[in-house]
């Protein structure tokens, strides 16, 4: 019964050692490792999208983000692909098909679903997903969807009026 204990024993540890958590997947596009919290820039305003170079929705709505960085140059805009790092090559064609002036990281969808249960209490839903940071680095909104930028900039705007 003994002998029996301590394999099970053996067995659950080397389980355990099979399915730890991997090293963050998040880097940059010259590959280089990067945490969320290097992406967020305090003093200013941070607007992450998270999308994929497969996802029709962020095809059509990328526009937007791009408008939204052109008409706000004084807000951080991060993009983050969910194509890993294994798909490297396609999130670079998109960065290059639209003309992505801001920066982009590459992650997956386990590392941005961790990452937002650990921030936000929120589960990943898709893309693209829209995550929002006011100046002092707080996460303010997670926002599945497209969001165009009228809405952007009026989130933005109300959350800087003064409360009264």
């Amino acid at each position: 019964m003994l002998r029996i204990k301590q394999v099970l024993i053996i067995a659950l540890f080397a389980h355990g050692a099979l399915f730890t958590m991997p090293a963050s997947a998040l880097s940059d596009m010259n590959d280089k490792p990067t945490t969320f919290d290097s992406l967020v820039s305090k003093g200013k305003w941070t607007v992450m999208e998270v999308w994929a170079s497969d996802c029709p929705m962020c095809r059509a709505s990328i526009h937007h983000t791009i408008d939204f960085q052109v008409s706000n140059p004084d807000v951080t805009v991060v993009g983050v692909s969910l194509d890993g790092a294994e798909g490297k090559a396609d999130a670079e064609k998109f960065i290059d098909e639209y003309g992505l002036t801001f920066p982009n990281v590459l992650s997956n969808p386990s590392e941005i679903d961790q990452y937002l249960y650990t921030t936000a209490k929120e589960s990943f839903i898709g893309t693209p997903t829209f995550v929002v940071y006011n100046p002092e680095g707080k996460l303010l909104a997670v926002q599945p969807g497209a969001v165009t930028e009228e809405e952007l900039s009026a989130f933005i705007k109300k959350q800087d009026k003064p409360a009264s």
